[in-house]
């Protein structure tokens, strides 16, 4: 297992190595700015960013023939598939600390861009939500259309966790009134829901790859 997850992060490596530069020079201007939806923006980019490299990895495996040459190793098809969701989690994290510090020395510098210190709070816990529902989305998706297909799943994935997580926030504000209950609520279940569902698709996904043959 702890093989598995060192080829993982090593192989999202590469591009988040050049994403990380992206991700520098955007924090860059978001701190030198002190702009609210700038600041908005960077976070959204780099917790969702990072988890999009991070599922990015099974593709290139099987397009490098190495996702099926692991089937060959003596290793359960559970735990290949536990392992792509794990590091998903990983640079999930690694995209919150970039993120996180972003917004530390933006307030830093310019104080609190928004009208309540919760506000941050909510930002974080929709940009995690959509993470876990991009991976939670994708990877059923994935073992059961192939990976010729993967980038129009990636894309279907990325929407769908938008769609989701839109609807959530909407069905929330509609049912409770405005407020910092309101917002934790709307926190709180935004992140309960997707890990929900990205553990729930693990166990779908590990189902699909036990019956697939290649």
């Amino acid at each position: 297992m702890k093989g598995l997850l060192r080829n993982n992060f090593y192989t999202v490596c590469a591009n988040a190595k050049i994403f990380s530069g992206f991700m520098l020079l955007l924090g860059i201007f978001a701190v030198f700015l002190g702009s609210q939806s700038f600041l908005i923006s960077y976070v959204m980019i780099g917790i969702v960013g990072f988890s999009v490299n991070a599922v990015a990895v099974v593709k290139n495996e099987f397009t490098s023939k190495w996702g099926k040459y692991k089937l060959t190793l003596p290793v359960r098809r559970a735990d290949i598939v536990k392992s792509y969701f794990i590091n998903q989690m990983i640079w999930l994290l690694i995209g919150a600390v970039f993120a996180g510090i972003g917004v530390a020395l933006s307030w830093v510098f310019h104080g609190s861009l928004f009208d309540y210190h919760i506000d941050i709070l909510t930002m974080f816990a929709l940009g995690i939500s959509i993470s876990f529902f991009l991976g939670a989305v994708f990877f059923p998706l994935f073992y059961l259309g192939g990976e010729e297909r993967s980038e129009v799943f990636l894309v279907i994935s990325l929407l769908s966790a938008v769609g989701i997580d839109l609807g959530i926030v909407t069905v929330i504000n509609d049912l409770l009134e405005p407020g910092i209950v309101t917002m934790l609520t709307g926190a709180a279940l935004l992140i309960v829901f997707s890990y929900a569902a990205f553990c729930l698709s693990f166990l779908v996904t590990v189902k699909i790859f036990s019956g697939k043959e290649y």
